[in-house]
């Protein structure tokens, strides 16, 4: 659906001919589309931001050689270890946003996504999932980001267990900086999307920009209309999963509190002009389910949020709902939660 929205407003484009270009970083395609700019102005743009986007991706990967990677092993070591400022930047950042979600969003559970098989970029994965006892072993000394010391540009943790995986915050904080980088570059109308999260900037040719949202069941759900600013960041069992002994599927996000796969949740979306809370609210409330989706919803702002269960009964905000056009229609769990008219929360 979005391709055909595209395509059409391609026709009318206004000024230069639309700059188009993909980067393969974080183990994705980011895509970048920008409009109304001179093709060499949009070129330099593109050309620094894929610089910074492999620069971060040196800095975070959580399983191959990165700055995470020789951090994890001072940490498991019971040691200190020098921080580049863009991790010491997540870890800050990622405190605030680990409370308000009350620990269902955490980044030093690395160690814990090791351990079910997905560090990997190949999927389903396929290894043998870990044992209850190394589960109980894991929870019984549950690390946290509030573990993590930073003093100067050296980071510490009073954990050994603590092991960074920013997965769940890292295409967020780099939709910002790409954002703050197209705006230097004189770049006023661009959409940025890093595997299949989306930011816009401006608008396209005069009119929102349109995002589809993929439907955990195949095909597309619907599409919503993206205003200059505004994140749309999702997460789901579709593509990151591996199956259980019963045949049903476990999706890569994981419950710290048990250790297990995320259960519950097929799909969830966010939209908000903040693309970290965006991006961590959507793993935050994929986790909580279907039971907590309206509490973390209230109490981290998420006001435009959408989640489909794996039984296809859908939950909504009102402000979510007067955005979206869906193609099918999931059972719905009750009427429109609402959380304000808005979709950002004072």
């Amino acid at each position: 659906m979005a391709a055909c929205v595209l395509a059409a407003l391609a026709a009318c484009s206004r000024g230069p001919a639309p700059v188009t270009e993909e980067i393969h970083v974080f183990g994705s395609t980011t895509q970048i589309e920008i409009r109304g700019a001179e093709p060499a102005k949009a070129r330099a743009a593109i050309a620094e931001l894929s610089a910074l986007l492999t620069r971060r991706e040196g800095e975070w990967h959580a399983w191959m050689p990165s700055d995470v990677t020789r951090i994890n092993a001072a940490f498991a070591a019971g040691q200190s270890a020098p921080a580049p400022a863009s991790v010491i930047d997540l870890v800050e950042r990622s405190k605030p946003l680990s409370e308000a979600s009350d620990g269902l969003f955490d980044p030093a559970v690395g160690g814990l996504v090791a351990a079910w098989g997905f560090h990997t970029s190949t999927y389903p994965v396929l290894t043998p999932a870990p044992t209850e006892e190394t589960l109980e072993q894991w929870r019984a000394q549950r690390p946290g980001i509030a573990d993590v010391q930073v003093r100067g540009d050296r980071m510490q943790s009073s954990n050994p267990r603590v092991q960074l995986d920013f997965g769940a915050i890292a295409e967020g904080a780099a939709a910002e900086s790409a954002m703050a980088l197209l705006a230097r570059h004189g770049i006023e109308h661009a959409l940025v999307s890093l595997g299949g999260d989306v930011m816009a900037l401006g608008d396209g040719d005069g009119q929102p920009w349109q995002v589809a949202l993929r439907d955990p069941f195949g095909g597309v759900l619907g599409g919503v209309a993206l205003q200059d600013g505004e994140a749309l960041f999702s997460t789901g069992n579709y593509s990151k999963f591996r199956d259980s002994p019963s045949g049903a599927r476990w999706s890569h996000i994981l419950d710290p509190r048990t250790g297990h796969p995320a259960r519950g949740a097929a799909a969830v979306v966010v939209l908000h002009t903040d693309p970290l809370r965006a991006d961590t609210g959507a793993t935050a409330l994929f986790v909580a389910g279907p039971a907590g989706f309206e509490r973390l919803a209230r109490r981290m702002g998420l006001a435009c949020a959408l989640m489909v269960t794996e039984e296809n009964e859908m939950l909504v905000t009102a402000a979510m709902a007067s955005r979206l056009e869906l193609l099918r229609d999931p059972v719905p769990l009750g009427q429109p939660l609402d959380l304000g008219p808005d979709c950002v929360v004072p």
